[in-house]
C-alpha cells in the first residue's frame, strides 16, 4: 500500500477587499457629485427667489447687479 499526496497550490486570496475598496471609492465619488449638484441647485433656487422680488426691494438690498443675473432667465417686470 502506498500513500499518494497531491500538492495543493495556494489559491489567490479573495478579491473581496479590492472589490470593497473600489466600491467605497465609487460611493465616495457619487456622494461628492451629489453634494456638488445639490449645492449648485440651492444657489440657483436662491437666485431665482431673489430675482422674483420686485425691483424696489432688489434695489434696497443691493441686488440688481448685472453679473448676478442667471443666464437665460429674463427679469420679471414689477
Amino acid at each position: 500500500m502506498s500513500i499518494q499526496c497531491e500538492v495543493v497550490q495556494e489559491r489567490n486570496t479573495s478579491n473581496l477587499p479590492a472589490f470593497l475598496s473600489r466600491l467605497e471609492q465609487a460611493r465616495t465619488a457619487i456622494v461628492q457629485l451629489y453634494a456638488t449638484w445639490a449645492y449648485q441647485r440651492r444657489i440657483t433656487r436662491s437666485r431665482r427667489a431673489l430675482e422674483a422680488l420686485p425691483e424696489h426691494i432688489l434695489h434696497d438690498i443691493g441686488w440688481p447687479n448685472v453679473d448676478d443675473r442667471l443666464p437665460g432667465i429674463p427679469k420679471k417686470p414689477s
